[in-house]
């Protein structure tokens, strides 16, 4: 796994600079057609970027990890739900999605070009399993607890993040 650090120090979310005990694992689609993390990370590391900010992003043309936050920092990835934050005890990682995509609704879409999707998918994947591997060694998770490792959908689930 190549692991870059690229902190989003102007985000508003990095200023405030508040901790969290690291419970568990969240992962996120960006929900766009979109490859490339330095896309992602130049335009939230901005002062005026109050919307979200997650711990990191997987790029899917090539599969590094970009760290945006301490891991340890609360992000903001997952909104709230009927039982609070997974901002509050998990950490969040977008994975990057391919150009060929088109949404056509909701979580639908289209795609041209099959092959290099399922590229992209299984690159982000194997990144993603490295880190959370990692991640799961660093603060002492249990990969397979119930909770631990986590996908916003389930977060929803689960009460603690946002329905979208």
């Amino acid at each position: 796994m190549r692991l870059v650090q690229s902190i989003l120090t102007k985000n508003p979310c990095y200023t405030a600079g508040r901790k969290i005990t690291v419970k568990g694992l969240m992962l996120h689609s960006v929900g766009c057609p979109q490859p490339r993390a330095s896309v992602f990370i130049n335009s939230w590391n901005s002062l005026s970027y109050s919307y979200a900010c997650v711990h990191g992003f997987i790029d899917g043309n090539d599969g590094t990890v970009y760290q945006t936050l301490p891991w340890n920092h609360r992000g903001w990835h997952c909104g709230s739900g009927s039982k609070g934050s997974g901002n509050n005890t998990h950490i969040g990682v977008e994975m990057c999605e391919p150009a060929c995509i088109k949404y056509t609704g909701g979580s639908s879409f289209t795609c041209s070009d099959k092959a290099a999707a399922k590229a992209v998918a299984k690159r982000t994947y194997e990144a993603a399993v490295e880190l959370f591997a990692m991640l799961c060694k660093q603060y002492n998770l249990n990969p397979i607890a119930d909770g631990v490792i986590i996908s916003h959908r389930e977060g929803h689930s689960r009460g603690i993040a946002s329905n979208h």
